[in-house]
């Protein structure tokens, strides 16, 4: 427990970290390059562009809400889900599953790295998970070789307190690739073209007219003339209303320049090229664009969590099952709860199914969140009958009266169960003369 109390102490610093603290560690692992507007790219500054934001919202979020369970292999090969372990259901106490794998995606997203703190009590069982600032972890191997440790604020931990899980890996450095620090020179352009934006909005002059006279008018003529203009024209009650200026003066329309127009299209292109950063495609991050990802929702839903969730799904599921759940035990996300079609294309699904033999009534039923048919009716499994064997006849060695289980082979002379002579010796043929 003392090793748990000094990590927590540690961890209890991290939040009044500076952004040059945060620098200088990133120069320790060798991702101190700053962009070319000089500002350091922290994750904070980085996750204040929209289209950062909302990449990492939508992965974070689609892997944290997916349902999750803790499966074993038995005997026979079979995988059955067991009980969810209590850390699982509750990692911390004030802290539900969905807010602690978002925690984690976020981690994993920003850092590229996502550590997590494994709370053990006396007898070295997990009571509590907690995930840690990265920027606080330092990884390296250990002495033999052999495996990795990790330092925090001086204090040395093995896996068996931490476990690590790394986002994008290459074999010239240990920890994983931050996407913010890969991509820092592109995300700060869209941060400088919104700060341009900002700026030339906020001190810039932009008119939508000028009215020109052919004289020289004093101030106060020329600001009647305004204020006429202004009083006839602005508002949505003078909306087209048609125009007389005297005097020779006319109005002259001011268009949106060239330059500003290449600013809004920069805009546009740095969102599409950061959703591209997280695997995210454009038209979720943009509206304007014209979706290239399937023609219905449902394949494009499919899409997005191959390309964009289920890497990340796959590395803590395996980082989960290997470091932390004992024997045969396994954790699994539910992809499959994403993509859930609707339901007319549901139930077709299930009556295939059904008919197919590979889903029972019971089966169905808890896939719709349904309890079983009473009394265990619903988990007989049927099958078509052209689909036995070939040379087996469909009810080779099964009642065709019963509820499908098979209830014993055919006799000696080629009855079923169910027949009245089944079992019984064959009846000698009539005009048989049995003394000869």
């Amino acid at each position: 427990m003392g090793m748990f109390n000094r990590a927590i102490r540690s961890i209890g610093q991290m939040d009044a970290i500076k952004d040059s603290d945060a620098g200088r560690l990133a120069d320790l692992f060798g991702r101190g390059n700053k962009p070319l507007s000089g500002k350091p790219m922290t994750r904070q500054r980085a996750m204040t562009m929209i289209a950062v934001w909302q990449c990492i919202d939508l992965i974070a979020t689609g892997v944290a809400t997916l349902p999750s369970a803790v499966y074993a292999e038995s005997p026979d090969g079979l995988k059955r889900e067991i009980a969810t372990p209590q850390w699982l259901k509750l990692p911390a106490p004030y802290m539900v599953p969905a807010d602690f794998w978002n925690r984690v995606m976020v981690s994993l997203l920003t850092d590229g790295n996502a550590f997590i703190w494994t709370q053990r009590n006396d007898q070295g069982r997990i009571i509590g998970l907690r995930v840690l600032d990265p920027r606080m972890v330092w990884v390296e191997e250990n002495e033999s070789k052999t495996d990795i440790r990790f330092q925090i604020e001086g204090e040395w931990f093995d896996r068996s307190w931490i476990l690590w899980i790394p986002s994008f890996t290459v074999d010239w450095q240990l920890r994983g690739l931050s996407p913010i620090d890969a991509a820092r020179q592109a995300i700060d352009l869209g941060l400088t073209v919104e700060e341009f934006g900002a700026r030339f909005f906020h001190q810039g002059a932009s008119m939508s007219g000028v009215i020109t006279h052919p004289g020289n008018p004093d101030r106060d003529e020329a600001e009647m003339l305004r204020d006429m203009f202004k009083k006839k024209h602005s508002g949505i009650n003078n909306s087209h209303a048609i125009g007389i200026l005297t005097g020779g003066a006319s109005w002259q329309n001011i268009t949106i320049s060239p330059e500003e127009a290449q600013f809004l299209e920069t805009r546009r292109f740095q969102k599409g090229e950061i959703a591209g950063l997280f695997g995210v495609p454009a038209y979720m991050v943009d509206p304007t664009v014209t979706s290239t990802w399937g023609t219905g929702i449902e394949e494009q839903n499919s899409l997005f969590s191959i390309f964009a969730l289920q890497k990340y799904v796959i590395k803590i599921e395996q980082a989960v099952t290997l470091f932390l759940l004992p024997g045969k035990q396994f954790f699994k996300f539910n992809v499959d709860a994403r993509l859930r079609p609707k339901t007319s294309d549901r139930y077709k699904a299930y009556e295939t199914a059904l008919n197919a033999g590979f889903l029972n009534r019971d089966e169905v039923r808890a896939l719709e969140d349904r309890p079983p048919i009473p009394g265990g009716l619903g988990e007989t499994f049927y099958r078509p009958l052209n689909y036995s064997p070939l040379g087996v006849g469909p009810y080779e060695g099964m009642d065709p009266n019963s509820d499908g289980k098979p209830d014993g082979p055919k006799d000696e002379f080629g009855r079923m169960p169910g027949d009245p002579d089944y079992g019984k010796p064959e009846k000698p043929q009539e005009g048989n003369d049995s003394g000869d």
